[in-house]
């Protein structure tokens, strides 16, 4: 698999971030079962994906090479599943995905790792917008 890609635009990310960002490393998985277990994370409920996440201890981004993605109709009916390789997602998404997980560790050193902003996805989906906003506005990324 390339992942040229996707450590292309992490590098973009971070020359452009200020020196007081963490600078986490990338970890790839096969999958997101494994990666979930491999990050010992808690489960999920099944209608969920995980795209990324981190880990405060060693300052790493895991991300799973493949995605699966459930599609139901609107009458509940579940459709196939439809399997999504990482570097097959637009530069925005991926941007998006390291982004709100670099929120996350920016909130844990700013506030603490128990800190109420380091738990919010809300607060982590904002930040990643507004980076990924400038990144596309710098032209250093594609839209």
């Amino acid at each position: 698999m390339n992942l040229k890609k996707v450590i292309g635009i992490y590098n973009v990310i971070k020359d452009r971030i200020p020196s007081t960002y963490p600078r986490p490393k990338l970890a790839f998985y096969e999958d997101e079962e494994s990666m979930l277990i491999n990050n010992k994370m808690e489960e999920i409920e099944d209608d969920d994906n995980v795209y990324a996440c981190v880990n405060p201890n060693t300052l790493t981004i895991n991300l799973p090479l493949n995605m699966s993605f459930k599609y139901y109709k609107e009458d509940g009916t579940e459709m196939p599943t439809r399997n999504i390789k990482l570097i097959s997602m637009s530069e925005e998404t991926i941007a998006n995905t390291l982004f709100h997980e670099i929120g996350h560790l920016y909130a844990g050193n700013r506030y603490g790792y128990k800190s109420k902003q380091y738990h919010d996805e809300e607060y982590c989906d904002k930040f990643a917008a507004r980076w990924v906003k400038k990144l596309i506005e710098e032209q250093l990324l594609e839209e």
